[in-house]
């Protein structure tokens, strides 16, 4: 495989051709394409790729596109989608998102009656999110209370099983008194079946998840990562180990998208959307868990399957060329979007017999 050269990685966005002359263009009305850096590569004999991800202009994710809303054009003119062989590819190995599920086991939580339906409700999350299959979506499970650290019960995995696991052995009955608790040394209080530190360091979670999650990222070996954490709570923060101007802080300097549940009356909604930067779902009871986590995991979804790439053969034998790849999507929302991505490619040794 090499890299297109010289590559021309540029990002140009034009409103849907439906918008009627005497309304105003918008920058929201219409579709992003954004390229990695070498995001435009080429292979023997003809081969040609253009790897991106797709949003609305008002940042949201645009997923499940098909070659056919794609166009290709060469030097200005457009190439055959039937003599070009184009196809949506694979992307699995070079796009990733990680998500972080984290939820709060403080002993109100435990102690509330309610945990049953959090659980099933998390486990709904995992089947939605993780629908598409692949390995293009990573998630970990991870819970916090009073304790400095969240903790890790599931490290970043797409194996449905392995979370599924994790989530029912919360289950476990670990004491029946605080003596049982005696044994830990931060977790000594015995909240309905668990071991915890009865208090709830809701800052501190967030701040510490969203360092993990970078350093998950920083290691990763795809070509485009992003993350995500969903934070579910039934308190406010307790433990005041961190600010929550530091907390919030964390999270509108974090690049990771955020989503926030609250439930019940206890908790701080003011601080819950500030934390939130993508959307806070306030729940007035356990019974309504489940549409907030699916909603949110369809959210995830899109952002795990906007990535793209898209090859084709190219009819050109010589020369540097520009190539040009354009969008369009219907949307019930905001009707028909066209977005489009430019970059150079090198044809220099380009034959025929190419195969995708």
């Amino acid at each position: 495989m090499r890299t297109l050269a010289p590559v021309l990685a540029l990002c140009f966005v034009a409103c849907g051709p439906n918008a009627v002359s005497d309304q105003p263009t918008t920058s929201s009305r219409c579709l992003s394409l954004t390229e990695p850096s070498g995001g435009l590569t080429s292979s023997l004999p003809s081969r040609v790729g253009c790897m991106f991800k797709v949003d609305t202009c008002s940042g949201e994710p645009v997923s499940g596109l098909s070659a056919t809303q794609f166009e290709i054009f060469e030097d200005g003119k457009k190439v055959s989608a039937y003599e070009s062989q184009q196809r949506v590819a694979p992307k699995g190995e070079r796009f990733r998102l990680y998500s972080v599920v984290l939820l709060d086991l403080s002993g109100s939580m435990l102690r509330s009656g309610d945990f049953p339906q959090v659980q099933a409700s998390a486990g709904r999350y995992l089947d939605e999110a993780l629908a598409g299959g692949g390995d293009g979506h990573r998630i970990a499970l991870m819970t916090f209370d009073g304790r400095q650290e969240p903790q890790l019960l599931v490290n970043y995995t797409s194996d449905r099983v392995a979370l599924r696991a994790g989530l029912d052995s919360l289950s476990q009955t670990e004491c029946r008194a605080s003596s049982d608790c005696a044994g830990f040394s931060d977790r000594r209080t015995c909240a309905g079946w668990r071991c915890v530190d009865d208090s709830t360091n809701l800052n501190g979670a967030v701040v510490a998840t969203l360092a993990s999650l970078q350093a998950q990222l920083s290691t990763s070996d795809v070509t485009w990562r992003d993350g995500a954490v969903v934070l579910f709570t039934d308190g406010t923060d307790q433990a005041a180990r961190v600010s929550s101007s530091d907390a919030q802080k964390a999270v509108l300097t974090s690049g990771q998208h955020v989503f926030t549940i609250g439930l019940g009356g206890e908790v701080d909604e003011g601080a819950l959307r500030a934390l939130g930067k993508d959307g806070y779902w306030p729940v007035a009871k356990a019974e309504l868990l489940d549409a907030a986590f699916v909603e949110i995991a369809g959210r995830v979804a899109r952002l795990a399957n906007r990535f793209y790439v898209l090859e084709y053969c190219s009819p050109k034998r010589s020369g540097t060329h520009t190539l040009k790849v354009v969008a369009t999507v219907d949307t019930a929302k905001e009707g028909l979007l066209v977005g489009s991505l430019s970059g150079q490619f090198d044809a220099t040794g380009f034959s025929s017999g190419c195969e995708l």
